[in-house]
């Protein structure tokens, strides 16, 4: 019997969370197998097995928090191998079938091996010993989709499973596996759920919790006029599309941002909670919220004021792309020095955000609308957009809020300036 512990899990590491079993008690595995996946510090790992052989006993529940070196699984290595029959020719699984360790039962008399009954059209076909076929990133945004994916069609070669089947199936995937059925005619009705918070989720409530009980929040709103933005990013789209990256508004607010600390440094600072102390950051390294399938990602954008507006939009959009693939890496989620967050996309006038502890400030950038405004003495349609940042009232007062503020939308209501740095 081997008794696989929780092996390092990163610098300084000690401890990690179990977010999900990938492996049940009973399950043939190789080595280098993905067992579960175990969460610290915001980034969730995959742990693999370094030997193969029979899950005789799990150790730990998902949601519970085990230490480094710690038993993790114990492997009967006597019938690790071989112990799988391969999957029969001509019968392969149906979409719904669960993936089964020994050869699965067909359903029906099989056909003879020379003229094979065909597969259901929208059965993706699968592997030896009836795996679906998906790379392993697939897999990755699969579960933290929370999709089963045996029961995805896939319509990639030879049926295998891709990224978009899995976000069409997790969109739609009632309609995909649901056969038709008459309406009820009176709704049951429906009881509570309980929903566990764990992973991702409970890191999120923890430091969203530090951060409003620790930080005296205020917050200070601002309405920019856009229209020039609009105009200037629309003059520069093209160029930007020929290099393959895609400009939006926030790469010109992130370069602003940049310009705009040198004259309030202490915006561009953390809190040194131990030692009550405010530490001004040398660098200007940006946080970017990102919604993902797994819940809030922060990733950072370093150095933001050395580089150029398609630059940070190039960076900016893989970091996003690499953190919902869930492929981003530790290092890239920390040592940020000031964060935003935009829900412009979706909608919304402003909100008022929680800083991101232990930074002293967050800007929310909100959508643009366009409305009468009256400019230069007459009422004309104008676009329109609100910043609505906080900041920590203990080291930063109103007054400085406001002259930064000031001079953030100074800048984007005139940011032909940012453009010398195109490059």
């Amino acid at each position: 019997m081997f008794v696989f512990h929780l092996p390092e899990i990163g610098e300084g590491v000690v401890e990690g969370e179990i977010v999900k079993w990938l492996v049940k008690e009973g399950d043939v595995v190789s080595a280098d197998k993905p067992v579960c996946e175990v969460m610290t510090d915001k980034a969730t790992i995959e742990i693999t097995t370094p030997r193969s052989g029979v899950v005789a006993k799990r150790h730990g529940a998902e949601g519970q928090v085990i230490k480094v070196h710690t038993p993790l699984l114990e492997l009967d290595e006597s019938g690790g191998a071989g112990v799988a029959a391969p999957a029969p020719v001509a019968a392969p699984a149906p979409v719904a079938a669960p993936r089964p360790v020994a050869a699965p039962a067909p359903v029906a008399a099989p056909a003879p091996v020379a003229a094979p009954a065909p597969a259901p059209v929208a059965a993706p076909a699968p592997a030896a010993g009836g795996k679906t076929l998906a790379t392993p990133a697939v897999r990755s945004h699969a579960r933290h989709a929370g999709v089963d994916i045996g029961e995805v069609p896939g319509s990639g070669k030879d049926g295998r499973v891709t990224r978009a089947d899995i976000d069409a199936f997790a969109a739609h995937g009632s309609e995909i596996k649901a056969p038709p059925s008459l309406p009820p005619i009176a709704a049951p009705t429906r009881g509570d759920e309980r929903v566990r918070i764990i992973g991702l989720r409970r890191k999120i409530a923890e430091k969203m919790a530090e951060s409003y009980r620790t930080i005296p929040h205020f917050c200070y709103v601002d309405e920019v006029d856009a229209t020039r933005l609009v105009e200037v990013r629309e003059s520069v789209k093209g160029i930007a599309e020929r290099r393959g990256i895609k400009l939006t508004y926030l790469p010109f607010v992130f370069k602003a941002l940049g310009v705009v600390f040198k004259e309030f440094p202490t915006v561009n600072a953390v809190m040194d909670e131990e030692r009550f102390e405010l530490v001004v950051r040398g660098e200007v390294n940006i946080g970017l919220a990102t919604d993902t399938p797994a819940g809030l990602y922060v990733p950072v954008i370093k150095n933001v004021d050395q580089k150029s507006i398609l630059e940070i939009a190039a960076e900016m959009r893989d970091l996003a792309e690499r953190t919902r693939a869930g492929k981003v890496s530790l290092s890239e989620l920390q040592g940020g020095t000031f964060t935003v967050t935009s829900v412009a996309n979706i909608g919304g006038r402003f909100a008022t955000p929680i800083i991101n502890h232990p930074e002293v400030a967050i800007l929310g950038v909100n959508q643009i609308h366009e409305r009468p405004m009256v400019h230069q003495g007459q009422i004309v349609a104008r676009k329109m957009m609100w910043l609505s940042p906080s900041f920590d009232h203990r080291v930063i007062d109103g007054a400085v809020a406001a002259r930064f503020v000031s001079a953030l939308k100074a800048i984007l209501e005139a940011p032909e300036s940012l453009l010398l740095d195109l490059r």
